[in-house]
C-alpha cells in the first residue's frame, strides 16, 4: 500500500488560547506511528477517556493534533509479523492507542502487533465496539464475582453507573447469566431504557447514595459492580449480605473510599479491584469468546447507537454524554 495514500479522521487540534476543535480531515498513512500492524479501520466508539482527549485533558493526551479513540475494530492490512495475517478480522481494545497516538477515529491505526487481538466470528465489528473496553470491563467484573463463589443465577446484584457504558454492559451480562439486577443511575431519563436491557429495580442515585455515616447497613444484596467509588462504593459495601462481593471498576464519582472494615471483618465482604488494561492476551480471548457466545446479551442492540464518522465532531462537541444511555459505536464506512 503506498504509503502518502489518504483516509479520514477526526483530528483535535489546540489553538494559540489553549482552546480546542474538532474536525474531520484528510490524513496520510505516513503521518501514522511505526508500528508491526497495519489496519483498515471499520468501527470504533467513543469511551470516557476519548471524550477526555477529544476536550484536550492533558492527563490523557498531551500532543496535539491528535486522533483520539481508545478502541477499534477492521481488517489487517499489512503485518510484520507471522502472528498476524493481512486479511485477518481484530480488535485493539483497552491499550495506548488514541491516548498520545492516533486512535480509532482514524480509518487506519498502526499499532504494535502484541496489541492485536483476533476477532470471534460472533461478533461484528459494530457489536466488537458496542462492548468495547466498557464491556471488556463488565466482564472481568462479572468473572471476578463468579471466580470469588458468587452463584450469579438468582442472585441479587447491584450495578451503580447503570446507565453508561461499564453499568450498562454489567446489568445485560448479568440478567444473562440469570442475576436479578437492581440498578441504580444517576442519569434523568434513563431509568426505562434500563429496565428494558432486563434491570427488575432501578434506583435514582441519589435514592441509594446512603449518607448516615453508619457502619452497616440492611443486608440486601448477594454482589455488586461499582463504577463511582466514593461513597457509592461505601454504600454498596455496607449493604452487602454475608460473604458477598463487589467489583470496583471505575472512579466516575471520586477516588477516595470512606468506608470501615466492619462489613469486611464482620460479614466477610470482599472487595474486587478491576483493571482491563493490565490483562495479557491469553485471558483477553478467553474473556471475549465468552463475550461473543455464552455472555452475549440477546439484546445487544438496544445498549449502542451508530453514529457515521462525519457526525462524530458534533457528538464530542460538547459532551454528549451527560444524560445519554448506553454506548455510541463510531461507523468508518
Amino acid at each position: 500500500m503506498r504509503q502518502d495514500q489518504t483516509f479520514n479522521a477526526l483530528v483535535v487540534r489546540k489553538g494559540p488560547d489553549r482552546s480546542f476543535t474538532r474536525a474531520i480531515e484528510q490524513r496520510e498513512l505516513a503521518e501514522l506511528p511505526a508500528g508491526e500492524v497495519l489496519i483498515r479501520v471499520h468501527a470504533s466508539t467513543i469511551n470516557f477517556k476519548d471524550r477526555m482527549s477529544a476536550h484536550g485533558n492533558p492527563a490523557i493526551t498531551r500532543r496535539f493534533p491528535h486522533t483520539p479513540g481508545v478502541d477499534a475494530a477492521g481488517v489487517v492490512v499489512s503485518s510484520d509479523v507471522e502472528e498476524v495475517k493481512p486479511g485477518e478480522r481484530v480488535a485493539v481494545i483497552s491499550h495506548a492507542m488514541g491516548m498520545n497516538m492516533p486512535g480509532g477515529f482514524g480509518q487506519y491505526v498502526r499499532v504494535p502487533a502484541a496489541w492485536v487481538m483476533p476477532l470471534e466470528d460472533g461478533l461484528s465489528f459494530e457489536e466488537a465496539m458496542a462492548f468495547g473496553t466498557p464491556g471488556y470491563t463488565a466482564a472481568l467484573a462479572v468473572e471476578a464475582l463468579i471466580d470469588a463463589g458468587i452463584d450469579l443465577d438468582g442472585a441479587s446484584v447491584v450495578v451503580t453507573g447503570a446507565a453508561g457504558g461499564v453499568g450498562a454492559l454489567s446489568v445485560a451480562f448479568l440478567v444473562t447469566l440469570g442475576a436479578k439486577v437492581t440498578a441504580v443511575t444517576g442519569r434523568t431519563g434513563t431509568a426505562e431504557a434500563v429496565r428494558q436491557i432486563g434491570a427488575v429495580d432501578v434506583l435514582d442515585r441519589s435514592e441509594f447514595d446512603d449518607l448516615s455515616g453508619r457502619n452497616l447497613l440492611a443486608q440486601e444484596f448477594d454482589a455488586g459492580i461499582d463504577v463511582a467509588g466514593g461513597n457509592l462504593l461505601g454504600t454498596l459495601i455496607r449493604k452487602m449480605k454475608d460473604g458477598g462481593a463487589v467489583a470496583a471498576t471505575g472512579m466516575a464519582a471520586d477516588t477516595a473510599l470512606p468506608i470501615n472494615v466492619l462489613p469486611f471483618i464482620l460479614r466477610g465482604v470482599r472487595l474486587l479491584g478491576i483493571n482491563a488494561e493490565n490483562t495479557d492476551m491469553t485471558r483477553r480471548r478467553a474473556v471475549w469468546r465468552k463475550m461473543a457466545n455464552d455472555w452475549k446479551p440477546a439484546n445487544l442492540q438496544a445498549l449502542y447507537r451508530v453514529i457515521q464518522l462525519a457526525g462524530l465532531p458534533a457528538e464530542l462537541d460538547p459532551d454528549g454524554a451527560a444524560d445519554a444511555f448506553g454506548r455510541v459505536v463510531v461507523d468508518l464506512g
